[in-house]
């Protein structure tokens, strides 16, 4: 499906086969001399078919195509590299997640991910679960290769037509995510910083201290800009950027709520403070719940609690390798 946002601005629905994102959405701005292509979809072959014929029935010449990728999941970068294949186009990227994209390449993308499955197995996570993750989930199947980029950062401007985008850095849903600002029609793309229907997954990354702190920023940065509609990368477009943010904002102020008084009943693992949470989901228990959303739920629970010890409400003690959480008197 494609869709006329404003004038030279289109969104492109790409499915998403088997995923519970169900589709992404990559925009395309047309320009005079270039055109810009804000996010992917996954390295596989229906997402390339479908992103090459909505391109070929907007007249976009891919040979004059460059793209722009949010953030380094695989829904948003996959196919980056195949779509300006050989055309000299260029791919804006930021530094921190598309060194982290190459990191992943050169390393083999399986081992890479199997041992960052492995990162929660002290934090609850059964041997056997890691197994079944690494090999059925979509980010490891369908991830992009190594990908020849140009680094861009907060402030940055690309121009393409009519439009000036901003580069705005909103770290939080992955490290390094960025989302682009067109002040003249005070339109943000806003990757899976913001998103309407569903609320981003929060998780812990290495090296990070405190994701959700980062992203708590960042959402609170975002909300001084004067915004009249948010073109997030999954699901319906956001008229009421303030009120998004709020919502969000007292989402996780409810969760953090939540994993403080399952800890209120003594130390807990990540993966058991996760099987106590409330989701929104259709499963009726946690043990009905696919391992891939067992995964991003302990991953969520993960920064939850990581954000209680950055605030000094709990600590983190590890012993005979496994990790739990306790609040402090």
């Amino acid at each position: 499906m494609i869709e006329a946002v404003c004038d030279m601005i289109y969104r492109i629905e790409v499915l998403l086969p088997g995923n519970p994102l169900k589709s992404l959405n990559a925009y395309c701005i047309k320009g005079q001399d270039r055109h810009l292509l804000i996010d992917t979809g996954f390295n596989r072959p229906e997402c390339l078919d479908a992103l090459t014929a909505a391109l070929r029935e907007l007249d976009v010449d891919r040979r004059r195509l460059d793209i722009c990728v949010t953030h380094l999941h695989a829904d948003h970068s996959g196919l980056a590299a195949s779509l300006i294949e050989g055309s000299g186009g260029t791919i804006w990227f930021s530094a921190g997640d598309g060194n982290a994209i190459n990191a992943i390449a050169r390393a083999g993308d399986e081992e890479h991910y199997a041992n960052f499955a492995r990162r929660m197995l002290p934090h609850g996570f059964a041997a056997q679960e890691v197994q079944s993750l690494v090999a059925s989930h979509p980010v490891i199947i369908f991830s992009p290769p190594a990908l020849s980029f140009t680094p861009i950062r907060n402030g940055d401007a690309l121009r393409y037509g009519e439009y000036v985008l901003r580069v705005v850095s909103t770290p939080g849903h992955t490290p390094d995510h960025i989302a682009l600002y067109e002040a003249g029609r005070r339109l943000l793309f806003a990757g899976d910083h913001i998103l309407g229907d569903i609320t981003p997954n929060i998780t812990r990354w290495p090296d990070v201290q405190d994701s959700l702190g980062d992203y708590l920023s960042s959402l609170e940065s975002v909300s001084r800009l004067d915004v009249a509609l948010t073109l997030p990368g999954h699901r319906s477009l956001i008229r009421d950027t303030q009120a998004r943010i709020a919502q969000i904002q007292a989402h996780h102020a409810r969760r953090l709520a939540e994993a403080r008084s399952i800890l209120e009943d003594g130390p807990a693992d990540a993966y058991t403070v996760a099987s106590r949470m409330t989701w929104e989901m259709r499963y009726a228990s946690w043990k009905d719940f696919p391992v891939p959303q067992k995964w991003f739920a302990a991953g969520e629970a993960l920064a939850h609690l990581d954000r209680l010890v950055a605030a000094g409400e709990a600590e983190e003690r590890t012993h005979n390798g496994a990790v739990r959480f306790l609040l402090r008197p």
